[in-house]
């Protein structure tokens, strides 16, 4: 490939780039598009060189052209010996492709997708630096001539970056979880007009949208069970979400986050909506090496679904008896960290939520929160990953108990429900087995809640599901050691990249049972399929399937509800 402009006439091999010849003379009244063409300028290799195989480079500046001095930051994949994708989003790793980092090195040559590789990576910015295009031998990193390895300086990244390791002014997020629906790296776009960066201050304001339309289909015992439920086929907004979340920037910088919430559809649409809510407000604090103490309204560290947002699951709610017997969010204190080198993480947290309930201390229930998980088999290149975790949960019960939840549906009468009842106290355990292989992950948990409650008989409660999903676009969904959870599924290749943005298949069965003792709360078991489409990081569309079997009130009812859900997200 030949370069040619006015003041320049060009065409000059890398392998003549990198041998010994003399400095070339260049007209200044171009300095910048010089730059760029000379080292940018390939004819095909005079001999070949080592095959590349297919790689990941991430952490590369590309030079911008003529007029445009400015540089992109982004990760290039290459498959197949040609380019397959670059993007300024993260890339996964995937099974069998070597990750190499760049080290913030400044490319230039050609990027066209689906052409052969033929560009080289530079240790110093050649606009700005002119010794870069009198010696350049000693600056190059990487380089690579259709397709033929010629040069490779970069190191092997073994194992996958942390899912939320993402920079605020360069402290890694402390907390035991990022805040809802907020996407970290977005901090780093220092340009956007939803970032805010003072000398005592980081942040970014984000938001989330869900819109939710659903289809039901009852038999007559599930209407005798709960009437005609006809008024809830509609559509809803499941879910605004806005906040803000960053850094107070001491020398360990301090991470916070504050996130609202709208939830019209709690109380459907016939009622005055003048409510808004805190969902989250959290402060989390260094407190040694691989420590960090959060207090606020913050998540229970229990079991990887309340975890994990709604947007990670393999369904559109999370499973019925996490929802009935765990408490989403809640006012405490959270000690977290990990050990073994990341494959242990670990949490243990006192909530009462006196602050945001009212009424005193001594008058609340308080609960005692543990989890801790581990990562038996991790290979060197952690393409797969087995997960295994214990979580307890005591209470004193102070304000005694209920427990209740809908068919996982967010707009729809409690199917199964306890009823209120004293209790002196209650402990429940949660056991969790995940597997991630490629693009395919496995998830199971099992929650047991002994309740000591002589009137009622000490019942037991206990419900599990087995969740799975399956990538049919091929990412692989990553794995936070910090708090021990995996996440929801990266997007490759946006649409407006030129790609199918990411796909998933999800399958997931749950069961519940609330009837024991004296207590008959019913059973229920949720079975979901649901295919999901991130066009981009910013946009989801999913389709969802669940049939629910009830058995309450001496009947089996059966239901079918098919759902789709759109959200979007600034951030």
């Amino acid at each position: 490939m030949c370069a040619n402009d006015r003041s320049i006439n060009l065409c000059i091999p890398i392998r003549a780039i990198l041998g010994d010849r003399e400095p070339m003379r260049i007209d200044t009244r171009n300095l910048v598009l010089v730059a760029v063409l000379v080292l940018a300028s390939m004819l095909p290799p005079r001999a070949s060189g080592e095959e590349i195989p297919d790689l990941i480079i991430r952490n590369v500046h590309i030079i911008g052209t003529g007029s445009q001095t400015e540089h992109t930051r982004a990760n290039i994949l290459i498959a197949g010996n040609k380019i397959d994708l670059v993007s300024t989003d993260e890339i996964r790793a995937r099974n069998n492709i070597k990750v190499l980092d760049a080290k913030d090195g400044y490319l230039l040559g050609n990027l066209s997708i689906g052409s052969a590789p033929r560009f080289m990576i530079l240790s110093d910015n050649p606009t700005t630096n002119m010794n870069v295009l009198l010696d350049t031998k000693p600056f190059v990193l990487f380089a690579v001539d259709n397709g033929q390895l010629v040069v490779n300086e970069l190191q092997q990244v073994l194992g996958e970056p942390e899912y939320a390791s993402t920079r605020l002014g360069r402290p890694r997020w402390l907390s035991y979880e990022p805040p809802p629906f907020a996407i970290p790296t977005s901090i780093e776009a220092s340009r956007k007009w939803n970032v805010y960066r003072t000398k005592y201050v980081n942040g970014l304001f984000f938001s989330a949208l869900a819109l939710d339309r659903q289809w039901l289909d009852q038999d007559d015992d599930s209407r005798a069970q709960f009437d005609d439920l006809g008024d809830f086929e509609r559509g809803t907004i499941r879910a605004w979400r806005f906040g803000f979340a960053g850094t107070v920037n001491f020398d360990i910088p301090w991470i916070y986050n504050v996130t609202f919430a709208w939830n019209p559809f709690d109380r459907g649409f016939d009622e005055e909506l003048n409510e808004f809510q805190f969902l989250d407000y959290g402060l989390s604090i260094p407190a040694g090496k691989n420590v960090t103490v959060s207090i606020g309204n913050i998540k229970e560290p229990i079991n990887m679904e309340k975890t994990m947002s709604l947007l990670d699951l393999a369904a559109h709610e999370r499973a019925a008896v996490s929802d009935a017997m765990l408490t989403t969010r809640n006012f405490g204190v959270v000690v977290s960290g990990t050990a073994a080198n990341q494959r242990v993480s670990w949490a243990g947290g006192v909530f009462n939520d006196w602050v945001t309930e009212g009424g005193s201390f001594d008058e609340n229930s308080t609960q005692a929160v543990g989890r801790v998980t581990w990562l038996p088999f991790v290979p060197r290149d952690q393409s797969n990953l087995f997960h295994v975790g214990l979580g307890i949960r005591y209470s004193d019960t102070k304000e005694g108990l209920q427990y209740s939840n809908r068919p996982e549906t967010g707009n729809a009468p409690r199917f199964v429900d306890t009823g209120f009842f004293d209790a002196d106290s209650s402990t429940l355990y949660n056991l969790e087995v995940g597997w991630r292989s490629g693009p395919y992950w496995l998830l199971g948990e099992y929650i047991d809640n002994h309740v000591d409650a002589p009137d009622v008989g000490n019942p037991r409660f206990t419900g599990y599901h087995i969740s799975g999903t399956w990538a049919l676009s091929g990412e692989v969904r990553p794995y936070r050691k910090p708090s021990g959870a995996f996440r929801g599924l990266p997007v490759a290749q946006n649409v407006n990249q030129g790609g199918w943005g990411a796909w998933e298949l999800g399958l997931r069965f749950s069961s519940i049972d609330l009837t024991d003792g004296d207590i008959t709360g019913g059973e229920m078991d949720v079975a979901n399929a649901q295919i999901a489409w991130w066009a981009t990081k910013n946009m989801l569309v999913s389709f969802n399937y669940r049939r629910t079997w009830t058995d309450r009130f001496d009947v089996d009812g059966e239901m079918d509800v098919a759902a789709m859900r759109v959200a979007l997200f600034l951030q």
